[in-house]
């Protein structure tokens, strides 16, 4: 039983079958083989057919087409001779249902070359969805069927009597913009520009804009009187990327149509430059409430949770207009980032760069580092960067990417643990592993406490830095011997020794402390850290009087833990920050702030971080 059958048993088709058939067929001169071509016919029809029904003929001989190709094919082309336009009524139900067969397409490409594909695409017995499916499968029967649709439909934008009814222009131009490429039918759609239909104007400089006409003729149609025009060939520059077409997108914020507006703010948004934010925002206040419609459409369009406090303004407004648009920006924010939180959240460290002395100045700066947990760098645009002080959004700030760090050095500076496999700072530092680039070099010391007996040792050596990860794994989860260890000041004098060179680029000291020390540390060791130029991150608990001078006089940047269960993340924290990659800068909302929270997300992943804020006494980076 064929593919289709309804699963009852086809009757054989009447020995007096060629007095039924169509005229064609009674003119077939039956060989030995009409029993056997019976048989094919009728293992395709329907139970109880009709065999002088044409459909029915028809559909059997598609769904058959392969048993005999030279036979089914010379038998449908009789067929269409006999009477095309009831061939063409046949074939249009069978595209209901078409497939991706041999017989189906033949069928498909014999209505292209004979002039039926427009007809048949405007038909209405077609869905939009059917009819695209035609489209597709008349590219594959007949590799210039785009061509010879692109001029019907700009042959009867011009006729009197045309054949294409006016209200199917628009999905002919839907079907061309999937099937086909304004390269190949670019002289069509130039003449499509001046159809009596908008939609079909607008539809053709978005194929022009898209397919490659350039910049250049962009600029050329914001100048036409046609406001859809402009607002298409506006977002046809949305995947441009080219200083050009940013500009270009800057001049339209000017017009005085709120599509256009829209259109490029939106654009500009997308092309990552964060000056678009305060122009949304402003366009949410605009007085026409078209303005304020389409103001919410762009905020949903970003999926940007920072506009939801705004939309939720509009929601009060008297403009039932506007109200809908922003009830539905929130509904499409919330599912952006529904989708967004459902992946594994990144890794996001972030420091205040300001100098000391100068954290609550005009301007702030933030240094952020992102990665994911497998140690990729996410390539991230200055827009998906949202942040906030007092839970009050930042809508104006500046993002610079810089150049990926060079190769470091890194000395891991920890307590000496009896059980180095559950010790939190050595978690940490294997989950840094994952980060860690084939370049850097990495060193591990550990420190005796000073609640441990005396009896630790006089080492003058320098770390020993290694590559491998699975040597610096068993290193973090080894307990070395006493006479391997001394106290922590005689630890750090041996990574900051000025004859001690770092094997590969800079140096940076990343050092936990849990206990509160009693004793302060010499200026010889102050002094070699600041010559030698090494960064220093100190982990510490409270209170450490003794820890925050040397953390002051060296220029080291403390950070404090209240329990044990915080030291894993503030170490994995550190080491971030030894590969920052974005500077931000923007300007303090609130002088009382206590931190500023940054949140990264995109369509593809998400993190965030919550920022200390110094005071004019805390320690520098």
């Amino acid at each position: 039983m064929q593919s289709g059958d309804s699963g009852t048993a086809c009757p054989k088709l009447p020995r007096d079958l060629p007095s039924v058939l169509p005229k064609s067929a009674r003119h077939l001169k039956f060989s030995a083989r009409c029993s056997d071509l019976l048989d094919v016919l009728s293992s395709g029809l329907p139970a109880n057919p009709s065999v002088d029904d044409p459909r029915t003929v028809l559909e059997a001989l598609v769904r058959n087409f392969e048993r005999d190709v030279a036979e089914n094919r010379k038998l449908i082309r009789e067929q269409f001779d006999d009477d095309p336009e009831t061939f063409y009524r046949n074939a249009i139900s069978l595209f209901k249902s078409s497939d991706e067969s041999r017989g189906f397409l033949h069928l498909v490409a014999l209505l292209v070359s004979n002039g039926f594909l427009l007809r048949a695409l405007c038909d209405p017995i077609l869905s939009g969805e059917e009819a695209m499916a035609l489209g597709r499968a008349a590219m594959r029967a007949n590799p210039k069927a785009d061509v010879e649709l692109a001029r019907g439909l700009a042959d009867s934008a011009f006729e009197e009597h045309s054949p294409v009814p006016l209200e199917a222009a628009p999905r002919l131009m839907e079907i061309l913009s999937e099937i086909s490429d304004a390269s190949r039918i670019g002289a069509f759609l130039v003449r499509l520009m001046r159809h009596s239909n908008p939609h079909i104007r607008s539809k053709a400089v978005m194929m022009i804009c898209h397919r490659g006409l350039g910049v250049n003729w962009v600029r050329d149609r914001l100048n036409d009187s046609d406001p859809d025009i402009r607002a298409n060939a506006i977002e046809a520059l949305w995947n441009v990327d080219s200083a050009e077409a940013l500009i270009l997108m800057h001049s339209a914020l000017a017009d005085v149509n709120s599509r256009v507006v829209g259109n490029a703010v939106l654009g500009i948004y997308l092309a990552g430059d964060c000056s678009s934010i305060p122009e949304i925002v402003k366009m949410a206040s605009h007085g026409d409430a078209l303005f304020r419609s389409t103001a919410a459409w762009v905020m949903g369009e970003t999926g940007d949770p920072r506009f939801i406090e705004i939309l939720a303004r509009m929601l009060v407004k008297p403009d039932p207009t506007v109200r809908k648009h922003a009830l539905a920006a929130l509904r499409s924010i919330k599912e952006a980032s529904a989708q967004t939180v459902q992946s594994a959240p990144w890794k996001v460290a972030g420091i205040i760069a300001n100098p000391p002395g100068d954290w609550q100045r005009s301007h702030r700066k933030i240094h952020l580092a992102v990665t994911t947990e497998s140690g990729d760098l996410p390539k991230l645009l200055p827009t998906q960067f949202i942040l906030s002080e007092n839970g009050q959004n930042v809508l104006s700030y500046k993002v610079v990417e810089k150049p990926p760090a060079e190769a470091i050095s890194v000395l891991f500076v920890f307590p000496r643990a009896a059980n180095p496999e559950t010790a939190p700072w050595n978690v940490g530092a294997l989950k840094c592993l994952a980060w860690k680039r084939p370049s850097d070099r990495w060193a591990s010391l550990p420190f005796l406490p000073t609640a441990e007996p005396e009896g630790g040792g006089h080492i003058e050596e320098p770390p020993v830095y290694l590559n491998s990860a699975d040597a610096l794994a068993t290193s973090f989860m080894k307990t070395p011997r006493r006479l391997e260890s001394s106290e922590l000041w005689e630890t750090l004098w041996r990574c900051v020794l000025p004859d001690v060179a770092p094997v590969r680029g800079r140096r940076h000291l990343i050092v936990v402390v849990n206990e509160e020390l009693s004793r302060a540390a010499g200026r010889g060791l102050i002094a070699n850290v600041l010559t030698s130029r090494t960064s220093l991150q100190v982990i510490a608990s409270l209170p450490n009087l003794m820890l925050d001078e040397f953390c002051r006089n060296s220029r080291a940047r403390l950070q404090t833990f209240e329990r044990e269960d915080q030291i894993s993340e503030l170490v994995q924290q550190a080491y971030l920050h030894l590969t920052t990659r974005y500077e931000i800068s923007y300007q303090p909302i609130s002088n009382d702030a206590v931190e500023v929270k940054a949140r990264v997300q995109t369509a593809s992943g998400w993190g965030e971080v919550k920022i200390p804020i110094p005071h004019e006494t805390s320690q520098s980076t």
